[in-house]
């Protein structure tokens, strides 16, 4: 398949059962993004075809639907990303990618922002940060917020303690990053492979900003449930001694 149009960047939005916000989400990105030149990926590991339906009659043009087959009974977010880096990577002659949520946790209105970084420091990654003095973080429920802001703290003393958010997936890549990562073996499927995949990219010396930005839990079924989260501590720790030590 021939490379589709060039775009300055694309945004990569993994969903699952979430048909009630695309609408929502697509306004927000069209207000905010209105005169860019971008297109957007959704991957989508539905149980079914209804938010595939509900993207198909809010986008008109420039995205595309990559539709998977979930067996998994855990969240297997990182995986769905990475599928749609090689898609993109595949089929799309673009810039740079941003990675979003399908709930507006993460919010439109910071793309350009993380984008304009990219574009003008030279940077690898951007990631946007729910830490720093300017980011405005509502509604996210406590156990959410300790369970990150503990993890976050064990990898700034383990590896980088200029980077101050470790579990934020709203970020922004240029693509010499992505085709570097993409052929990497699959460690963890989980929202833990989010965190794998950014040790590998401190540990490999690329440049990273950070951005203050708006989260904003929308999502009132967010809360980890207690076997997924034992899974996900046990997966949190064998990946910072795998790449700590290895």
């Amino acid at each position: 398949m021939e490379k589709l149009n060039k775009f300055n960047f694309v945004i990569l939005i993994p969903v699952f059962n979430c048909q009630e916000t695309i609408k929502e989400l697509k306004n927000e990105i069209h207000r905010y993004l209105e005169n860019e030149n971008f297109f957007v990926c959704f991957v989508d590991d539905s149980t079914n075809n209804f938010t595939s339906d509900a993207i198909k009659e809010n986008f008109k043009k420039n995205f595309f639907i990559l539709k998977r087959k979930k067996f998994e009974k855990y969240s297997t977010r990182f995986s769905a990303s990475l599928d749609g880096f090689k898609w993109i990577s595949k089929n799309i002659e673009t810039n740079f990618v941003v990675e979003i949520d399908s709930d507006l946790a993460h919010h439109p209105k910071d793309i350009k922002k993380g984008i304009k970084i990219l574009n003008e420091d030279d940077c690898s990654l951007v990631i946007g940060s729910k830490y720093l003095k300017d980011s405005n973080v509502q509604a996210r429920p406590v156990q959410r917020r300790i369970i990150s802001k503990i993890l976050t703290i064990i990898c700034k003393i383990m590896f980088d303690n200029q980077i101050s958010d470790y579990t934020n997936t709203f970020r922004f890549y240029n693509m010499k990053l992505v085709n570097d990562f993409i052929n990497r073996k699959i460690t963890f499927k989980s929202p833990i492979g989010h965190l794998d995949n950014l040790l590998y990219i401190i540990k490999n010396k690329y440049k990273i900003r950070e951005i203050s930005t708006e989260y904003v839990e929308y999502n009132k079924n967010s809360t980890v449930k207690f076997k997924s989260m034992f899974r996900y501590l046990i997966e949190f720790f064998k990946c910072v001694f795998t790449q700590k030590f290895f």
